[in-house]
């Protein structure tokens, strides 16, 4: 579960003390909770609690502009073994192969954290579909009638697809 930072996708611009507050009462029903990197300082007690709970912990990073640098990447990767999170989601803009490659090259990378990696944009369905064979171990496909990001696959679509890879 996540209830988003308003510059990382989430809707109204709720305060940290507002998301947690809808966080919290769903603690004992969810196995992850998905907070970003830029709140941990503000949800370092709400990370304590969940982890308590045994709800990973799972810190993401959105950019949705573009693909930062594999060195930006990397700092994400370690704040997220820093803080013992159970892994760390990087989601992207992808303005061309390259960029992809950066994304791949990251995905495939040894470390401590597990990662899940996955673009946006016109090269988002098939970065979501490479990546995952690559060393993400989590995508994400939208339930209903549209995604909220460009790029995504409806979940039940994927599923089949990822399963014929």
């Amino acid at each position: 579960m996540t209830a988003r930072h308003g510059a990382e996708g989430g809707e109204g611009n709720l305060s940290a003390e507002a998301r947690w507050a809808l966080v919290e009462p769903f603690l004992g029903r969810v196995a992850l909770w998905d907070v970003e990197l830029r709140s941990l300082g503000e949800m370092r007690e709400g990370v304590r609690q969940a982890q308590a709970a045994g709800v990973g912990v799972i810190g993401s990073f959105h950019d949705f502009e573009r693909t930062p640098s594999a060195e930006v990447l990397e700092g994400a990767a370690g704040m997220a073994e820093a803080t013992g999170l159970a892994a760390v989601k990087v989601a992207t803009f992808l303005q061309g192969a390259e960029d992809l490659a950066t994304l791949v090259r990251f995905a495939g990378k040894e470390r401590r954290a597990r990662v899940s990696v996955m673009g946006m944009g016109a090269l988002g369905p098939v970065s979501r579909l490479a990546l995952a064979k690559c060393g993400s171990v989590l995508n994400y496909g939208f339930l209903g009638a549209n995604g909220n990001a460009p790029g995504q696959w409806p979940a039940r679509r994927l599923k089949a697809v990822l399963a014929e890879l």
